[in-house]
Parts: C-alpha cells; sequence; structure tokens
C-alpha cells in the first residue's frame, strides 16, 4: 500500500515539470501571436498619448517644433480664461446629449422590427447598417444637399406645404440640432444592430411565461425585454456618448464650426488651435483634457446603470 502511494508521488512529482514547461510553452506562444498587435497599440495609441501629455506643458507650434518653450500648467489654466474654450465644451455636450437621446429609443425600436419575423431581414438590416459604413464625407455632402436653404429638398417640401423656408445649417439656432440629427441618422444602425444582438440572447421561455399569466406585450417588453438589456444599453448608451464627445466630420464638413461657433466642437476646436492658429501645445492640453472628460463621462454612466439595474 505504502510503496504504491510512494510510486503514485513520485509519477505525478514528474509530471508537474512537464506541465509547467508546457504552460510556459503555452505563455510563449500567446505571446508572439499578440505580440504585432501589441506592438500597433504601442506605437499608434500609447506613444502619440505620451507624446500628446509631454506637448500639453510646452508653448509648442508645428511650424517651429524645435523652439517650444516649457510652460507648466499654464496651457490649462489659460482654459479656464477663454471663452470659445466653454462654449466649444457646451455645444459638445448638447450635440452628444441629442445624438443620444435620438439614438437610443430609435435603434430599440429598429431592434424590435428586425427581431420579429420578417421575410427579407437581411435586406432590412443591410439597409439599416448602410449609413453607418458609408463615408463620412458623402453623408455629409448629401445633408448638405438636403438642408440647402435655398435649393434644398427639404426646405422644397415645406415650401410646398405652404410654410416658410427654413435656414437650418445657417442659422445658430437650428444648426447644431440639424448636425445632431445627421449623425443620429448615420449612427442609429450600429445601436439597432447592437440592441438586436442583446434581444436575441433574451431567453424566450420568460416572455411565454409572462404571456401565459395574461401578460400583455407592453408589459412583457417593459417588465422582462427592457430590464435584460440593461448590460447591452449601458454599453450602447457609453458608446454612442463617446462616439458623440468625438465628433469631427459633421462640424468639418457642414459648417465649419459656425454659425457664430454654433457647432464649434471640442475636437473640431482641437484641429483649429493646433493647424490653423498653429498652437499645438494648447491643443494637446485641450486633447488631454477631454480624454478626462471622455473617461470621467463613461465611468460615470456606468456606475448610474449598474446601480439603477444592480448588477
Amino acid at each position: 500500500m505504502s510503496a504504491t502511494f510512494e510510486q503514485t508521488s513520485s509519477d505525478m512529482a514528474g509530471l508537474a515539470p512537464d506541465r509547467r514547461r508546457r504552460r510556459r510553452r503555452d505563455t510563449a506562444t500567446a505571446l508572439a501571436f499578440l505580440a504585432p498587435f501589441l506592438l500597433l497599440l504601442l506605437i499608434f495609441q500609447y506613444l502619440p498619448l505620451a507624446m500628446m501629455a509631454k506637448n500639453s506643458v510646452l508653448d509648442y507650434s508645428l511650424l517651429n517644433p524645435h523652439a517650444a518653450k516649457f510652460v507648466g500648467l499654464r496651457n490649462f489654466t489659460d482654459m479656464l480664461d477663454y471663452e470659445d474654450m466653454r462654449e466649444s465644451l457646451a455645444a459638445t455636450f448638447l450635440f452628444a446629449l441629442g445624438v443620444v437621446v435620438i439614438v437610443i429609443p430609435l435603434g430599440f425600436a429598429l431592434a424590435l422590427f428586425l427581431n420579429s419575423k420578417l421575410r427579407a431581414r437581411g435586406l432590412v438590416r443591410t439597409i439599416i447598417m448602410l449609413p453607418v459604413v458609408t463615408s463620412a464625407v458623402v453623408v455629409a455632402t448629401m445633408w448638405n444637399f438636403l438642408l440647402d436653404p435655398s435649393n434644398g429638398l427639404l426646405n422644397g417640401v415645406i415650401t410646398a406645404l405652404g410654410l416658410p423656408r427654413q435656414p437650418f445649417l445657417t442659422s445658430p439656432d437650428q444648426a447644431l440640432l440639424m448636425v445632431s440629427i445627421m449623425t443620429a441618422w448615420q449612427q442609429v444602425g450600429f445601436a439597432a444592430i447592437l440592441f438586436l444582438g442583446g434581444l436575441q440572447g433574451v431567453p424566450n421561455e420568460l416572455a411565454e411565461a409572462a404571456r401565459i399569466d395574461g401578460a400583455t406585450k407592453r408589459q412583457v417588453l417593459w417588465n422582462i425585454t427592457i430590464p435584460l438589456l440593461s448590460r447591452t444599453t449601458l454599453f450602447v448608451v457609453v458608446i454612442m456618448t463617446v462616439f458623440s464627445l468625438q465628433a469631427f466630420a459633421p462640424a468639418f464638413l457642414m459648417t465649419d464650426g459656425g454659425p457664430r461657433d454654433s457647432t464649434n466642437l471640442i475636437v473640431y476646436h482641437i484641429y483649429k488651435t493646433a493647424f490653423v492658429m498653429q498652437n499645438a501645445g494648447y491643443a494637446s492640453a485641450l486633447s488631454l483634457v477631454l480624454l478626462v472628460i471622455v473617461l470621467g463621462i463613461s465611468l460615470l454612466q456606468m456606475w448610474i446603470l449598474r446601480a439603477r439595474w444592480n448588477y
């Protein structure tokens, strides 16, 4: 009995080094496969981030980078004195809020429609996703034609109904709303596909049991489907908010930040500061502040939604 136990112990002791060697070999193989992607991530993500942090404390121009001077936190304190920074942040927050408010309910409604028994679901999904994969330049050009105050299609419909023409992108009161609607139109298909993936993960047995107990479709939707989609909703809200806070193409291609800086989104403001006004140090500081804001809002949304649905 004891001899058998000793033989078994010696066999297990012999297997342990083999197991450790196999684990080290598997780890080395995994790192070898990941190394190219980690290298690209380091070069194109973390290295530019480190350079941005370094430039944020410099008085730095792209035309004369060798004349950069260390100014400490002056670029950050200047933000408190410049009114255009506050106006740009306000416009960006309103833009992001408008996009999220439009995209979330419409994306969810489209997902419910796509989740029903349609004969041409594949074709409908393709049509819904077309704006998402279409170039931002093409989308902005198309909407510029639609919203043209003189010969735009939308104004043609409005005047045909006997209503006055609208200035749309040339009005400080309407431009930001129009840009938000355009961005929401382009992104709603992406949100719908994400919601659709969540809906297809909801167990059918729960809805069927609720219907047997006499629940209506609205009650099933509100008390079963929506709570079970809390994780998907969290993801969509965070992604849409981050996308909106980093929007650049609408302001650059449609309004040039105007009229009267009403659509001067923060990323476009950073672009103008760096490449038009040649103040790359201040633009780097703005970029760093935007990064902190995006991270803070994302964490806050996750905390609020997690507390709301208690998961």
